[in-house]
């Protein structure tokens, strides 16, 4: 199944609302924010594969990114929990910064929480299943794809469904993700662990099989082990990454501001800045020296419809806007 590239439209509007730029000042560490930003956010510490392929491809980009460390992993809560977690992280970050666009690096949010996300942003939300379901189905050559991924994601069917044309075989991998965390991937344990888990997946002879959880690309190694060298594995997180390229170059909206040399990325966490940085430092290649504990604040539906009738507003204006030349 070939699915076409997306495009901004896909993924919200553009612009920020004019109403935003009045509100922001400073960013969560106080400093004055003269520049837009790319955030990203994950549950914990997956997304921080795709901040790194991220900022290799978009060097000139300032980036933030927030992990929810304090109630990760997402994995095994409600749906509802999930999209309450992932709009008072939107809107933590609306708040903060002048924002280009929002990566959603987690599997589990993207499936049950994008949508909302989406109803009350002012800028494009890019999630982490449309550029993986392009690439297993342009990958596979037997029609016979796997997905791995949380409790919640593979509930959710969202995989399934996309890859409606393939014979999907979807197992949920409970416990990898603390492996990875734990900095146990070279746990006894764990491969027994995966041995089991991945057993109906061998004997389904899938050809390509897709890591639909941001954790699970530093377990490729013991991917390829258990399911053999002949399967293809993809990273919804690397695919992500160069969707959000594309889509900048696209739409002309890449930074070429070089003002802030080897100032790119802010950290920002939910949970102890010591337990963000002592994982974080064991998966991202990059310096976690400086590291933000922030506090979330509950959107309730009030707020929720406030802003989504702001953005509607804003959509009104553009359009009025645009035509008018």
């Amino acid at each position: 199944m070939m699915s076409e590239p997306s495009t901004f439209a896909d993924h919200g509007s553009w612009r920020v609302d004019p109403s935003q730029e009045s509100q922001i000042e400073t960013d969560a560490t106080g400093r004055q924010v003269d520049q837009e930003v790319i955030a990203v956010f994950d549950s914990g510490f997956g997304g921080l594969n795709i901040l790194e392929a991220l900022t290799d491809l978009l060097p000139d980009e300032r980036f933030v990114y927030l992990g929810d460390s304090l109630r990760s992993p997402y994995g095994d809560r409600e749906p509802a929990e999930v999209r309450e977690f992932s709009l008072e992280i939107l809107d933590y970050l609306r708040r903060h910064y002048r924002l280009k666009l929002v990566v959603v690096a987690c599997n589990t949010a993207s499936a049950l929480a994008l949508d909302a996300l989406r109803a009350v942003s002012e800028v494009p939300i890019v999630g982490v299943i449309d550029a993986a379901v392009r690439a297993i189905a342009q990958a596979t050559h037997t029609s016979r794809v796997g997905v791995v991924g949380t409790a919640a994601t593979i509930a959710s069917g969202v995989y399934q469904r996309r890859l409606a044309l393939e014979t999907v075989t979807a197992i949920a991998c409970p416990g990898l993700v603390e492996y990875v965390e734990a900095g146990a991937i070279d746990d006894p344990g764990l491969l027994a662990l995966m041995h089991t888990l991945l057993e109906p997946m061998k004997m389904a002879a899938v050809d390509v099989v897709l890591l639909a959880c941001t954790h699970y690309p530093y377990l490729g190694a013991q991917f390829l082990e258990v399911l053999g060298e002949s399967v293809t594995l993809i990273s919804s997180g690397e695919e992500t990454a160069f969707e959000v390229r594309e889509l900048l170059l696209g739409s002309r909206q890449v930074s070429t501001d070089t003002r802030h040399p080897g100032v790119g990325v802010e950290f920002l966490c939910t949970g102890p800045v010591e337990d963000f940085q002592r994982v974080g430092q064991r998966l991202f290649q990059g310096a976690l020296d400086s590291v933000t504990r922030v506090e979330l604040q509950p959107v309730g539906p009030g707020e929720r419809q406030q802003i989504s009738q702001q953005r509607v507003a804003h959509r009104l204006n553009s359009q009025q806007e645009y035509a008018n030349g």
